[in-house]
């Protein structure tokens, strides 16, 4: 099964705004995309839609969104259901501090409806690191039945390598997505990554013609299998 499990809509306020939900799940069924997981930062607000999208395109759907813990890690949530992710998302929100989203230096942060109508825009800054600390995040994502994944683990920022020094082996964390991972055999020998994780790649699009540009496979015995 084609995937890219890590896109952003016009709701993350570092995308850009015709990243809308029908446009960046179109354009993932044209690049081959059979399974997506949008995955905004700190909130969940526009899988409604994307669920909505997807089923149009005949695009199979993985709720999710990415939290920016207060360490200011980056971490993929995904979740069996858009109503999971809305829960998870509504604590979430409550966590982050009460920075305004300026509009001259961030844009509008959107949520839309299926058709690309603006519904909504969230006034919270929705990049700024949320109170909860990396553990306590995953955690509250596995208490909603969720699966809790490190993003871009090896970036030069906002990563588990950048601000921790390494995956740490007590979080439990049973995948990881990784920009580099042919790379990964050489991050278990130098330390940096529990052995026997499952290594995931995805475009990370913040941008339409990011979308789709990096598709992985989900194995039959994958974490996220359960999900589906």
């Amino acid at each position: 099964m084609r995937y890219d499990l890590h896109l952003h809509t016009c709701l993350s306020p570092c995308a850009d705004r015709d990243m809308t939900p029908a446009t960046v799940a179109g354009l993932a069924k044209l690049a081959g995309a059979q399974l997506i997981a949008v995955t905004d930062h700190n909130s969940a607000l526009n899988l409604p839609a994307v669920e909505k999208a997807c089923r149009g395109y005949g695009l199979r759907l993985l709720p999710g969104l990415e939290v920016t813990t207060a360490e200011e890690v980056h971490l993929l949530c995904y979740f069996k259901t858009v109503e999971a992710a809305l829960d998870y998302g509504r604590d979430l929100y409550a966590a982050l501090p009460a920075l305004p989203c300026d509009p001259a230096i961030w844009g509008e942060q959107w949520v839309m409806d299926e058709e690309d109508r603006v519904l909504a825009k969230v006034d919270k800054l929705l990049t700024a690191a949320c109170a909860w600390p990396l553990e306590e995040a995953a955690a509250r994502c596995r208490a909603l039945g969720g699966e809790p994944v490190p993003a871009h683990a090896d970036a030069e920022s906002y990563s588990v390598f950048a601000m921790l020094g390494m995956l740490p082996a007590e979080a439990g964390f049973r995948a990881v997505e990784l920009r580099r991972p042919e790379l990964a055999a050489e991050y278990e020998q130098r330390g940096l990554l529990p052995a026997g994780l499952e290594v995931m790649a995805s475009s990370d699009a913040h941008f339409l013609a990011a979308v789709g540009q990096r598709l992985g496979g989900l194995a039959p015995d994958s974490v996220l299998r359960r999900l589906l």
